[in-house]
């Protein structure tokens, strides 16, 4: 040493490569093993034997480390792992908070209000790559920390190839299919298993955001509220339903335009009902489909509600409906029915704004919501009986005493004069004596007479085959009465008209905006947590029949021109609804009966006569004439019981909550790595990372453990070799030696002796010694 340098061993004296590794030795047959003392090849000069031989006979001399392998938690590649931890802790926590408590954003998302829809799903899968890529980060981190920290401790077994390889495994998970050979040493560790569950969850994670808390349209769940309208006016006002028809003529040029207009109106929704009433049995008789007896199961109205939601009616008070029941208890055919529809005002009250219910133009037209309404039903009671001709005596003008009649030119048929109304005693006789009209046959079953306090109808004639003479001008009446006569049957049919709120409905109000809206009335139905009856006492009191409603009826009948038969017009409604009624004490199972038609024909009248009326059964307030002149109206409350959509945190489908697992797995890890940090005193050179390893392995001797392994690639038993860092503190420099004893240098003469050139330096502060005696995690 002294300070002379000895001559540098030549590289041709080196030994054979034959005699540096037993295993590699020349063949007298098959492969040929070259030797370079012996036979080196012409073109020498372009191999690099020389730097070979040289190289690996001296020490790294030249690799004085510059900077310590330990980092302080100040360094900025600490706080930027730590900054990721808390970033990746945090929002996964976040994550899959917002996965289990599934969050409704309202308008917060909306297409109006608060961010766009497709803004909201962009984001959130912006966040979710984003803590995939912290969370990778921060765990293949922790993984190298642990490695290499491991890899310092002398008494500990090293780390192993395989081990090193986990960090591919979660930013390379096809690295598990192309170098599986690795899962069988290091799979079945624990920090092996942490791993693969890590590269799991990190494959999975943004298809776990994206069914667990990306927002999406969900329905929430059924939720009891109280939701208000407004109301303007009482049922069937005819005063406001003439006040809001659209007439275009202006009342200074014609007083009857508001009369004209809703003529219209009546004419067109009615005329739809019945057609499409009619299509409903056609294609049932079509199909061969029975019809049952029962009123329940047989056909029932339809109607359109403002040209875009479909309005269901039903049924009710069925137990009155049993023609041949009726039958044999009174020995009369009598046809009774009632159909309820729904109430049109929910549809008002549930897109009213003050009930903060999202539609479906909120959430990109395709949203959807549903609403069970505890409000009354508008109720359309049609009662027709079978009378013969001298039971009709006492009701039609014609039959009375000194009746003054006409002939109508068609056989004998005579009616009454102009002015026969004129000759109908007065409700009240000159001494203020009530007068109840004359008594009939049918007293009892329409409730006429003084005992009902309610008067029968006077009719001007006996209304000729196919035709229809009607009477809505009664006295305090609540109905409107209609006198038919088919062919080919000897008795007349006098049907009475009838409308009021049922307090045994609610309303089911459906919308979506990709399959439109609907409207259902829900009656009777003891299970109906709903119905509008549960909202009061049992003993509270109904009211009856509608006063008003008579007037709206005399309109609508003026609309249908239900007394045409008093001139023989021969109409086709008429003609059409005196063939349906019953000559025998039973529903036919191929048409409808003539009360049934007759409850769907006005149905539309029901529901025209309740927009914009109260949700109760009485009206409560001191408008004038029962009618708001100004503003919105009265806000009244209902009970209801509704399930919307809202773009919600969560997932769809029952199935998909197996991604819960991969939400937890994230977080449950981050929280690992970020103690982990915590109370690690700062950060290590990763020796896993490829750049820190690739310069770590070039300054390292040669081993036998990976005998053969230089050109195809570690083998099976390579990658179970331990290593460990060592460290040379007179040449402050770190290298690889195998950790189980096993390498020998010899084997490769590569241990040579320091140049005498080579003057060993003091390493001040070197982290080595105190992290090689340290104790290891996982």
């Amino acid at each position: 040493m002294g300070g002379s340098k000895p001559a540098a061993t030549s590289a041709r004296a080196m030994p054979t490569i034959a005699q540096a590794s037993p295993g590699l030795s020349s063949t007298g047959g098959g492969d040929y093993h070259l030797d370079p003392r012996d036979e080196m090849p012409d073109d020498d000069a372009e191999y690099d034997n020389d730097a070979f031989y040289k190289k690996f006979q001296e020490p790294p001399s030249q690799c004085w480390s510059r900077h310590d392998i330990h980092q302080r938690r100040t360094s900025w590649i600490a706080i930027t792992i730590y900054v990721l931890s808390v970033y990746s802790t945090i929002l996964s926590g976040i994550w899959l908070v917002t996965a289990i408590l599934q969050p409704r954003w309202g308008r917060q998302i909306s297409s109006k209000q608060g961010l766009l829809p497709s803004t909201a799903t962009t984001l959130a899968a912006l966040l979710a790559k984003t803590i995939e890529v912290s969370f990778v980060t921060v765990f293949i981190t922790f993984v190298g920390q642990v490695l290499t920290r491991r890899s310092f401790i002398r008494k500990a077994n090293g780390i192993t190839l395989a081990e090193m390889t986990m960090r591919n495994w979660v930013i390379q998970p096809g690295s598990l299919i192309t170098h599986f050979e690795t899962l069988a040493s290091s799979g079945l560790t624990l920090l092996g298993a942490l791993s693969l569950t890590a590269t799991f969850a990190a494959a999975f994670y943004t298809t776990a955001s994206d069914a667990m808390v990306a927002p999406k349209l969900k329905f929430g769940k059924w939720e009891q509220r109280e939701l208000s309208g407004y109301v303007r006016a009482s049922y069937a006002s005819v005063e406001y339903t003439r006040s809001t028809c659209p007439h275009m003529i202006s009342l200074k040029q014609d007083q009857f335009a508001e009369e004209s207009c809703v003529n219209i109106m009546y004419s067109g929704q009615s005329y739809r009902n019945l057609l499409n009433f009619m299509q409903m049995w056609n294609d049932l008789n079509q199909n061969g489909s029975e019809i049952p007896n029962d009123l329940n199961k047989r056909p029932r109205s339809t109607m359109i509600l403002h040209d875009n939601t479909t309005m269901y009616s039903q049924w009710i008070e069925t137990s009155h409906s049993n023609v041949t029941a009726l039958y044999n208890e009174t020995g009369r055919i009598i046809n009774n029915v009632t159909l309820a529809m729904p109430h049109p005002g929910v549809y008002a009250a549930s897109a009213n704004p003050i009930n903060g219910i999202l539609q479906p133009d909120d959430l990109s037209g395709v949203g959807e919501y549903a609403v069970r309404a505890g409000v009354v039903a508008p109720t359309i009671n049609a009662l027709c009986v079978n009378v013969k001709e001298d039971e009709l005596k006492p009701l039609v003008y014609t039959e009375w005493p000194h009746a003054r009649v006409v002939k109508t030119g068609i056989a004998d048929q005579v009616k009454g004069w102009e002015g026969w109304e004129d000759e109908v005693p007065l409700a009240v006789n000159a001494l203020g004596q009530e007068n109840w009209l004359n008594r009939t046959e049918v007293d009892d079953i329409f409730k006429w007479g003084p005992e009902y306090k309610r008067r029968p109808p006077v009719f001007q004639l006996y209304p000729y085959d196919f035709n229809l003479v009607a009477n809505a001008t009664v006295t305090d009446s609540d109905a409107i009465y209609i006198l038919g006569k088919t062919a080919n049957f000897a008795n007349y049919t006098l049907c009475q008209l009838q409308s009021w709120t049922s307090p045994n409905c609610s309303t089911v109000f459906n919308i979506s905006g990709t399959a439109g809206a609907s409207m259902k009335a829900h009656c009777e139905d003891p299970h109906d947590e709903n119905s509008y009856l549960r909202s009061f006492d049992k003993d509270q009191e109904w009211g009856g029949a509608s006063l008003d409603w008579r007037w709206l009826a005399d309109q609508w009948r003026l609309s249908m021109d239900l007394n045409g038969g008093a001139l023989n017009n021969n109409a086709s409604n008429a003609r059409l609804l005196t063939q349906l009624a019953l000559q025998t004490p039973r529903l036919p199972t191929y048409l409808p009966s003539m009360a049934e038609a007759f409850a769907v024909y006005a149905s539309s009248l029901a529901v025209i006569a309740a927009i914009d009326t109260p949700f109760r059964h009485y009206w409560d307030y001191d408008d004038p004439g029962n009618i708001v002149t100004g503003g919105p109206g009265h806000l009244q409350a209902f009970n209801a019981t509704l399930i919307t959509q809202q773009y919600t945190s969560g997932h769809t489908n029952s199935w998909q909550g197996v991604f819960y697992v991969v939400l937890v797995i994230v977080f449950g890890i981050n929280l690992f790595c970020l103690f982990y940090f915590i109370l690690r005193n700062g950060l290590v050179t990763d020796f896993t990372e490829p750049q820190n390893l690739f310069t770590l392995a070039v300054n390292s001797p040669p081993s036998a453990q990976l005998n053969g392994s230089c050109g195809g690639g570690p083998e099976k038993k390579h990658l179970e070799v331990p290593w460990r860092v060592a460290y040379a503190h007179s040449a402050n420099h770190y290298f690889f030696e195998a950790a189980n004893g096993g390498a020998s240098g010899s084997k490769f003469g590569t241990e040579t002796t320091c140049s005498s050139g080579f003057q060993p330096r003091y390493v001040r502060n070197s982290s080595y010694k105190r992290l090689s005696t340290s104790q290891g995690w996982l």
